[in-house]
């Protein structure tokens, strides 16, 4: 009897904690309830420490550690940089029937390949660092996913092996080939880039429909390297521009952006309107947040001005 009472204590508590941090803290409740439902060991949901998890990504199987910035995000909004994700999937659909090569640079552990292959006709993904490698490796052969063909280098101007500075553990997102990029980065020694042009072509890729690139800082000599793809293809390329008036290899102004890329060619920028939790985003002009003047990034978009009139600017609709 005494042990019934205390286990009624302990659900009426539980229950009335729960309600309180429904109304009160929605962000704490969600985590909570994400934990229970998708953690290793629900121990860590009582302790609050890291833990390994496995959820679903839009019908693919993806294995994380909230410990890691972006698997955190995974784990808590359904997806990272959601609304690039949507922005990508809306513009392989509407400009190329979802039959278009997504190329993928700075592939990480693959979220944005896995996600766009439902998506995509092909996917030629570029990642040069093992750890993140490995476990986009693994999480290409537990979902079975067979169009993805991931490539262990960088993408750059030059056929060479350049230092890289590895991340933090926290976030393995921030890996660079920029020295400096990041006080918390530390040298890891040489890893392999190759030109852009000479990957894709030594690939035996003949259309490019869609570019991704998330490269810490190296995204000017990544575009110099894929001149005639640009050229010859005409792809969607969504970026994350960083903006750092010190850094030797940082794209200084609006004319040399726009002459890292062919005639007929325009730019947006992803807004403040966007949100992580559903995925909403809006396209902007850059006239009215694009800056070079401090350090700052930026989600971009550059498009041919033929497609102009399929592009999707915002979505999903609330």
């Amino acid at each position: 009897m005494k042990a019934l009472k205390l286990s009624l204590a302990a659900l009426l508590t539980l229950v009335v904690c729960s309600t309180g941090l429904y109304f009160f803290d929605r962000d704490r409740f969600n985590w909570h309830f994400q934990c229970w439902r998708q953690a290793a060991t629900r121990l860590s949901c009582i302790t609050g420490d890291e833990f390994d998890f496995e959820t679903d990504l839009y019908g693919s199987r993806y294995q994380g550690n909230t410990g890691n910035f972006i698997d955190r995000h995974i784990f808590f909004y359904g997806a990272y940089e959601k609304p690039v994700l949507f922005f990508l999937r809306d513009a392989m659909k509407s400009v190329y029937s979802n039959q278009g090569v997504f190329i993928d640079i700075g592939a990480n552990t693959g979220q944005h390949s896995i996600y766009m292959s439902r998506y995509s006709k092909e996917i030629h993904a570029f990642e040069p660092w093992e750890p993140v490698l490995r476990r986009f490796q693994r999480m290409v052969e537990i979902n079975h996913i067979k169009n993805i063909a991931i490539h262990a280098f960088g993408l750059g101007d030059e056929n060479s092996k350049k230092p890289f500075f590895k991340p933090p553990e926290g976030n393995l997102g921030m890996g660079s080939f920029v020295e400096g990029f990041k006080k918390e980065n530390s040298l890891l020694g040489e890893l392999e880039i190759q030109i852009g042009d000479d990957a894709l072509e030594k690939a035996g890729v003949t259309s490019v429909a869609l570019i991704k690139m998330d490269i810490e800082g190296y995204e000017k000599l990544a575009l110099k390297g894929l001149r005639r793809t640009l050229q010859r293809h005409r792809p969607v390329v969504e970026f994350e521009l960083t903006v750092d008036p010190k850094s030797t290899v940082s794209i200084k102004s609006p004319s040399e952006l726009a002459g890292l890329f062919p005639e007929k060619y325009e730019f947006l920028v992803f807004s403040e309107a966007d949100d992580a939790s559903t995925g909403r985003y809006v396209l902007e002009p850059i006239d009215k947040v694009l800056r070079f003047d401090k350090s700052e990034q930026f989600d971009m978009v550059a498009y041919p001005s033929e497609i102009k009139k399929k592009l999707p600017l915002s979505g999903p609709q609330p």
